[in-house]
């Protein structure tokens, strides 16, 4: 988040309007059951409702999270072909029960290379909740960072930009993510720290929270230690404080 952006009526120094998670561990739990990691993503599918109920009950507004990136392709086929089942069972079983909650769906990444039995359901999911206004689910499946940054460099030089016109602002404007607030808190569970090339432009000065907790077990108590620990922090933007 840029320091100039503003959250109407929301004070993100306690709790954060915008929450990115990168849902790491289901492979790993699986193992842990000695399960198959088809199994894992199932499981780890299966908590993303009340996921997203509990981060409504703290009255953050955007949610964001990392299904699938651009890299997940080179895994094996059939841990591919069952996610991308995972992504058509989820639309089909939850957009209704979204929808009555007023959560608003996006999508961020490429559709393109998704079959095209997902991508018309990511497509109708996204205009039948267009309207919602009580909480935005962004989901980012298919999504690279580094990706999304080329193809908005692209955009600007087929638009015939000058280098002297490219500016930050020109730039965030045509990614995934534009006309959303930058994230103020990240989350990523399953014990690795690091980003997976996920929002590397729009997580300059975000708050990073990493936990052991595998994703399948990632609950409400771990959401309420995530941001007591973001209201503990004291965000600068590359700025000195008092």
């Amino acid at each position: 988040m840029q320091a100039s952006q503003t959250y109407p009526q929301h004070d993100i120094k306690q709790i954060p309007y915008h929450v990115a998670i990168i849902m790491d561990g289901n492979g790993r739990w699986a193992s842990n059951r000695s399960l198959n990691r088809t199994e894992g993503h199932q499981e780890g599918a299966k908590v993303i409702p009340s996921i997203v109920k509990s981060f409504g009950q703290h009255d953050v507004k955007m949610l964001t999270l990392f299904g699938f990136s651009t890299e997940n392709w080179g895994r094996p086929k059939s841990e591919v072909e069952a996610i991308l089942s995972l992504a058509k069972d989820f639309i089909d079983e939850h957009l209704e029960e979204l929808h009555q909650a007023n959560v608003k769906l996006k999508h961020l990444g490429s559709l393109e290379q998704l079959p095209y039995w997902l991508k018309n359901r990511v497509q109708h999911a996204v205009q039948k909740t267009s309207s919602n206004s009580a909480m935005t689910l962004n989901l980012a499946f298919n999504y690279g960072g580094r990706a999304d940054i080329i193809s908005a460099v692209k955009q600007l030089i087929d638009e015939g930009f000058a280098t002297n016109e490219i500016t930050e602002h020109s730039i965030s404007n045509r990614l995934a993510t534009a006309g959303l607030p930058d994230p103020d808190l990240l989350i990523r569970t399953g014990g690795e720290n690091r980003l997976s090339n996920f929002l590397v432009w729009e997580a300059t000065y975000t708050e990073y929270y990493f936990t052991e907790t595998l994703w399948p077990d990632f609950g409400p108590l771990d959401i309420e230690k995530a941001i007591k620990e973001y209201g503990r922090r004291q965000r600068r933007f590359g700025l000195i404080t008092d």
